[in-house]
């Protein structure tokens, strides 16, 4: 009976052995598929697609995307960025430059009459002091309040609209608005740097290009 008893117990103790093992085997399948399920669930995830530049405000017809030396690149947001901030940045002041080429000849603040017309209003004073002031309260508002570090791409050059007073529905956010000032900023680039130039090449400045004698407008 002793020996029938151990051979009883070295049974029981095996089952309990083997048990003990397949439920550890069980738990490690169980977590393998378990993991593995998990990881076809993160793939079947549909991911974000990458940043696509040619997919951003200002692509309009009939050009399209153009960028003919490859500056920006899929997935690049970080440099797209950078580069539309620029765009942005110079076509505001490349409006208010062209705009400015055309009226300086025939209008004058007080105190500035005696100055030249064109680009000699920058080199003679006091029109050098006018732009010396110009260039540093831009810089100044551009450092302090004008900031696009954190602003979305689409949303990059929004700094209100001061004119609108608070006054009914925001102007000027739709994106039709931001393509048409991305276009005439990228026109008025292109027309300053004509202006200037033809002034260069010719002598007359900005209005007298029109076949304009600045005279007779004068005031």
């Amino acid at each position: 009976e002793t020996v029938a008893q151990q051979h009883g117990s070295a049974s029981a103790l095996g089952l309990v052995g083997a048990s003990a093992v397949g439920a550890v085997m069980l738990g490690r399948s169980g977590r393998a598929r378990a993991s593995a399920f998990a990881r076809r669930a993160e793939a079947d995830v549909e991911k974000p697609p990458p940043f696509d530049p040619a997919k951003q405000i200002g692509v309009t017809s009939p050009l399209g995307f153009s960028d003919p030396l490859n500056f920006t690149k899929v997935g690049d947001e970080e440099g797209f960025r950078k580069l539309r901030i620029a765009e942005m940045k110079h076509g505001r002041v490349a409006m208010m430059a062209a705009v400015g080429a055309i009226i300086q000849p025939v209008v004058h603040f007080p105190g500035f009459k005696d100055v030249p017309s064109g680009l000699g209003a920058v080199l003679s004073p006091p029109g050098t002091y006018g732009f010396v002031a110009l260039f540093v309260v831009s810089g100044l508002l551009e450092v302090v309040l004008w900031k696009d570090d954190k602003n979305a791409v689409a949303s990059i050059g929004d700094y209100g609209n001061p004119l609108q007073l608070g006054l009914g529905q925001p102007m000027g956010e739709t994106v039709e608005m931001r393509t048409r000032e991305l276009n005439n900023g990228r026109a008025a680039m292109f027309a300053i740097l004509g202006i200037i130039v033809a002034e260069l090449a010719t002598g007359k400045n900005g209005i007298e290009q029109l076949g304009l004698n600045p005279a007779d407008y004068s005031f």
